[in-house]
C-alpha cells in the first residue's frame, strides 16, 4: 500500500470536487446555511485574489484568531490554499500570543472585525498587519476580508505541495510553543489514509466538536471530509452537548474526539431511549488519550455502531486506528499502523522484535519536516527523516500497536520503572472509576514513587483504600500507587492532554491533595457555573469570563453562591477568583473561619 499523492495540494483537490459536485454540501451548521462547493472554491478564489493583490505570496504566514469555529474553519481552509495559515487559539492570554508571534513571525493576523482579543492587541503593538473580516451575510458562513497592502501585486498562483498549509501549535519543553509546519503533501497522505481505514465516500459527514485550532479537528475532522468529497458540520455550541441537533439534525455519519467529550456524549445519549434510531453514525473515533474499556463498550452498546481509538500526533497526524467492520479492532491498542511507517526502537536506536517494549519511531510522507525555529530540537527529535515520538509503544504478533505512555514520564521506582498508563487502565477497571491519572512522586529512598488521582463516577462511593485493594490482584504491588486522591478535575493543557507533571506538582507535599472542603466545593461550583455558562465542558482552571460569563451572569452566581455558603456574596467575588479552583479556596477559607 503506497502513499502517492504526487504534486497536488489541498486547493486543487477541494477545486475538483467543486467541479464534479459543485452543489453539494461542504460545510453545514445548525446556526448557518449549508455551504456548497462552489461557494466553497468561490471563497478561496477570492482569498487568494486578495492575498496576491495585496502582495502575500504562497510563503506568507497569516495567522488565523476568530473564536467561532466554523468562521475559523472556513478562513483556515481558505488561507491555507493561497498562503499558509497559522490557527491560533482565541482563549490564549497576551503574553502566550506575544509569545508566539514573536517565534513565528507572521505577514498578517486574521481577526474579525470590531472585536477585541489578545491576537488584535499583541499585533496592533508588535506592528503586525491586521486582516479585518467580515460576516458576508447574517445566517449564511461566508467572510469578506479587508487586506492591508504590503507590497506590489502578484499573480494569483496557488501554493505547492511541499508548501506549509499551516503551522500547528504543540506544547514544547520550555515556556514556548513548538510550531509545526503541516504541507500539502503531508495532508493529502493522511487522507489517504483515513479514506482507506474509514471508508470515506462523498456521503460521509463528520461532526467537528474538537476546537479546530489544534490538529486533531484540521487533520481529522475538517480536512479529511472535505478532501474526500464529504462534509464537515459544525454545532452551535460545541460545549455544550445536544444530541438531537448534534445527531439528529446534522446527521454526522462519524465523528472524532477525546475520552473527556465521549463521557459528556455518552451521559446524555444514555437518557435517550431513541438513541439508535435517531443517529446515522456508522462509527466514533477517539484519539488524544486513552479510551477506558468499559466507556467504549458503554457507547458502542448505547450507539450500536464501532467506537475506535486511534493514534497520532500533531508531527504526524494519524499513523494507526482500529477499523470499522471487517477492517480488524483490538481492545486495548490503537489499532493496526499503516504498513511500513512504524518501528519500535530501544535506546541506542535498534528495532525491538513483535511484543517488546521502545520508543515510537514514525516516518513516511505525513510526517512534518522539522519544528520551526528550532534546529537543536530538530536534531533531537528527528533522526533519519524519522520522528521520534516520545511514546513508548510495542506491536503484537497481529501486528496492533500498544502504548504504554510517554518515556519522559515513565516512574522510576528505585530502579523498578512504571509506566503510568498501565495503573491508569487498571483503575479505569473499577466501575466507580471514570478517569484515572498516574504520576511519580518524590520518595526519599526510592527516589520516585507511583501516585495517582481519580475522578469518580456520580453517585459512585469509593474510597482511596478500596481503590489500591481492588489494584491487588491487577498489579504487581510496586505498581500500585502509594496515595491516591479523588479529584473532580485535572489539569489540562491547550490540546486537552492530562499534565501529569502539573498534577505531580500541585499533589506533592499534600498527603491529602486538595482540601476537602474544597474538593466537595469544586463539585458544587462545577454545576453552578454549568448552569450559569449553559455548558457541559468546564474544568476546575477555566476562567469564568473567558467560558462566556459575563457581570450579569457573575450576579447570577453570586446569588448561587449565597444559597450554597448561606452568607452574602459580593458581585465582584469572580473578579477576584475567576476559576473554580481559586474561588473554591476562597469560599473554603470563609467557610472554616479563616477569612
Amino acid at each position: 500500500m503506497s502513499e502517492s499523492v504526487g504534486e497536488r495540494t489541498i486547493g486543487s483537490v477541494i477545486q475538483g470536487h467543486a467541479a464534479r459536485q459543485p452543489d453539494a454540501a461542504a460545510i453545514v451548521g445548525s446556526h448557518f446555511a449549508p455551504v456548497s462547493y462552489r461557494e466553497l472554491q468561490d471563497q478561496i478564489e477570492d482569498v487568494r485574489a486578495l492575498l496576491r493583490a495585496a502582495g502575500f505570496d504562497q510563503n506568507a504566514r497569516i495567522a488565523v484568531a476568530i473564536a467561532n469555529p466554523a468562521q475559523a474553519a472556513l478562513a483556515i481552509v481558505a488561507i491555507s490554499c493561497a498562503a499558509t495559515a497559522v490557527p491560533i487559539d482565541p482563549k490564549l492570554t497576551i503574553p502566550e500570543v506575544n509569545r508566539c508571534l514573536q517565534i513565528l513571525r507572521p505577514d498578517a493576523v486574521v481577526v474579525l472585525r470590531d472585536t477585541a482579543s489578545a491576537t488584535r492587541s499583541v499585533a496592533k503593538e508588535r506592528g503586525v498587519p491586521i486582516i479585518e473580516a467580515s460576516v458576508t451575510q447574517p445566517g449564511r458562513l461566508a467572510l469578506t476580508f479587508a487586506v492591508p497592502k504590503i507590497g506590489s501585486q502578484l499573480p494569483p498562483d496557488e501554493t505547492n505541495a511541499h508548501t506549509p498549509l499551516f503551522i500547528l501549535h504543540t506544547s514544547g519543553t520550555t515556556a514556548d510553543p513548538n510550531l509545526v509546519p503541516f504541507s500539502h503533501r503531508n495532508m493529502l497522505a493522511v487522507v489517504e489514509r483515513l479514506q482507506t481505514w474509514f471508508g470515506l465516500t462523498p456521503q460521509d459527514r463528520c461532526l467537528t466538536v474538537s476546537p479546530v485550532y489544534y490538529s486533531h479537528a484540521l487533520t481529522t475532522a475538517v480536512l479529511p471530509p472535505l478532501l474526500t468529497g464529504g462534509s464537515t458540520a459544525f454545532p452551535a455550541n460545541a460545549m455544550n452537548v445536544d444530541p438531537s441537533e448534534w445527531f439528529g439534525d446534522l446527521k454526522p455519519t462519524w465523528y472524532s474526539a477525546g475520552p473527556t467529550l465521549h463521557l459528556a456524549v455518552l451521559e446524555k445519549l444514555q437518557e435517550r431511549p431513541d438513541t439508535r434510531s435517531m443517529h446515522s453514525l456508522r462509527f466514533v473515533s477517539s484519539a488524544g488519550a486513552p479510551l477506558a474499556a468499559d466507556m467504549g463498550a458503554r457507547m458502542q452498546d448505547v450507539l450500536g455502531v464501532p467506537v475506535l481509538e486511534h493514534y497520532g500526533s500533531s508531527e504526524t497526524a494519524q499513523i494507526a486506528t482500529n477499523r470499522p467492520p471487517p477492517g480488524g479492532a483490538k481492545a486495548g491498542t490503537v489499532g493496526i499502523p499503516w504498513p511500513g511507517i512504524v518501528s519500535i526502537v530501544d535506546d541506542d536506536g535498534r528495532e525491538l522484535p513483535a511484543g517488546e517494549r521502545g520508543e515510537i519511531l514514525v516516518r513516511g510522507p505525513s510526517v512534518t519536516a522539522g519544528y520551526l525555529n528550532a534546529p537543536e530540537l530538530n536534531l533531537a527529535a528527528f533522526i533519519d527523516g524519522a520522528y521520534r515520538t516520545g511514546d513508548v509503544g510495542s506491536i503484537d504478533a497481529e501486528g496492533f500497536l500498544t502504548l504504554h505512555g510517554r518515556k519522559k514520564e515513565i516512574i522510576n521506582r528505585g530502579g523498578e520503572k512504571i509506566a503510568p498508563l498501565e495503573v491508569d487502565q487498571a483503575l479505569l477497571q473499577h466501575p466507580g472509576v471514570a478517569q484515572a491519572a498516574a504520576y511519580a512522586v518524590p520518595h526519599p529512598r526510592l527516589g520516585e514513587d507511583v501516585a495517582a488521582a481519580v475522578i469518580l463516577r456520580p453517585d459512585a462511593k469509593v474510597t482511596p483504600d478500596a481503590l489500591r485493594e481492588f489494584l491487588s490482584d491487577k498489579l504487581a504491588a510496586f505498581k500500585i500507587p502509594r496515595r491516591i486522591v479523588v479529584v473532580d478535575q485535572f489539569p489540562k493543557g491547550m490540546s486537552g492532554k492530562v499534565q501529569r507533571k502539573r498534577l505531580s506538582e500541585m499533589m506533592n507535599g499534600s498527603v491529602e491533595g486538595v482540601a476537602p472542603v474544597e474538593n466537595r466545593l469544586h463539585s458544587d461550583l462545577m454545576q453552578i457555573w454549568k448552569k450559569v455558562l449553559k455548558t457541559d465542558v468546564i474544568s476546575v482552571d477555566d476562567d469564568f469570563f473567558e467560558k462566556g460569563g459575563d457581570s450579569l451572569l457573575a450576579m447570577d452566581v453570586s446569588a448561587e453562591l449565597e444559597r450554597l455558603t448561606g452568607k452574602a456574596q459580593p458581585e465582584a467575588i469572580l473578579f477576584d477568583a475567576p476559576t473554580i479552583r481559586e474561588l473554591a479556596k476562597l469560599l473554603a477559607g470563609q467557610i472554616s473561619g479563616r477569612a
